[in-house]
């Protein structure tokens, strides 16, 4: 009975594997552990759980193999580029979701604002197609993304006179310093820039690129958008995404590199911030959470930079 008990519990373990990797070499799996484990042993050791978890991970993510230098330094750029337009497109998403309910109930005020769906539209196709290894298409709705949402922001700035109607257009330092300070908008030319090694030297696509879609309605919570004005879920969120992302280390380190990049919107445009005061108001703890995001970033940058060198060499 032990026996079967002991087996079973193994069999749940090896779940962390891809499915095809458990009918391939399941068995034989089974068969070793249950021949080093004790006469009256129960229930896998703590260390055996641990590694059959990790290696299962490792498997399905495809770094149990040690990958070439190279190959793995063009994994976690992919991966930056990905992470940045989700980002985009959730901080979009959160300004469409905003506009939107108030175009439904009381007309269009600004038609400019219409921009704002389709800048979400655009991120989600960028986010397609690098996902699935198509990088040009990627780069250009990338750019197109941008400049939508430079658009949308300029005639957000416009202001009209109560009394004449005379409008006032902004001059483009204005426009500079009011993108310079959005996180949300920081991630697309961070990504085109990311692309362009990928243009010459492009790493594999995904087999299912549709599933990143589902990133951008999660970036909307963890990270640091508009949508964070009612939830009060900021800074605390992005600090749990660091700590993971810190902790997959030991599974795929491209991702806590990719991680690492990720938190580089944020930490610009509290850069920017600061040269108009916003951490001088009374009660801001703005320059606390820049340090943190900044430390953590550079933790994620570097744990995931060793670990991949050390694959490498393996």
């Amino acid at each position: 009975m032990s026996h079967d008990a002991l087996e079973a519990r193994y069999r749940r373990l090896l779940w962390a594997y891809p499915k095809r990797y458990r009918h391939e070499r399941g068995a034989e799996m089974i068969g070793t552990l249950l021949e080093a484990a004790g006469p009256d042993q129960r229930r896998p050791t703590a260390r055996e759980a641990t590694i059959l978890v990790l290696r299962g991970l490792q498997t399905r993510a495809g770094t149990h193999s040690a990958p070439a230098a190279g190959r793995g330094a063009r994994g976690a750029l992919r991966l930056a580029v990905l992470l940045l337009l989700a980002y985009a497109g959730a901080g979009s998403l959160a300004e469409s979701g905003r506009v939107i309910p108030r175009m439904i109930s009381q007309g269009v005020d600004y038609p400019s604002e219409l921009i704002h769906p389709l800048v979400t539209v655009t991120c989600a196709l960028a986010l397609l197609a690098v996902a699935g290894g198509r990088y040009l298409l990627g780069l250009l709705a990338t750019l197109g993304a941008l400049a939508g949402t430079l658009v949308v922001t300029y005639f957000s700035l416009v202001g009209v006179d109560v009394v004449t109607g005379e409008r006032y257009y902004p001059a483009i330092i204005s426009v500079r310093d009011f993108v310079a300070g959005e996180s949300t908008i920081w991630p697309m030319p961070l990504a085109a820039l990311l692309l362009l090694p990928l243009l010459i030297r492009p790493a594999p696509g995904s087999r299912r690129p549709a599933f990143w879609l589902l990133a951008v309605p999660a970036a909307v919570v963890l990270l640091p958008t508009d949508y964070d004005t009612t939830t009060g879920l900021q800074p605390w969120a992005t600090v749990a995404v660091l700590a993971g992302a810190l902790l997959w280390v030991a599974v795929d380190a491209r991702a806590t590199i990719a991680a690492g990049v990720l938190l580089l919107p944020v930490i610009l445009a509290w850069l920017w911030l600061s040269q108009f005061g916003a951490w001088d108001q009374p009660g801001s703890d703005a320059s606390l959470w820049f340090w943190t995001v900044l430390s953590g970033a550079l933790a994620l940058l570097t744990a995931g930079t060793l670990r991949l060198r050390r694959q490498a060499r393996v």
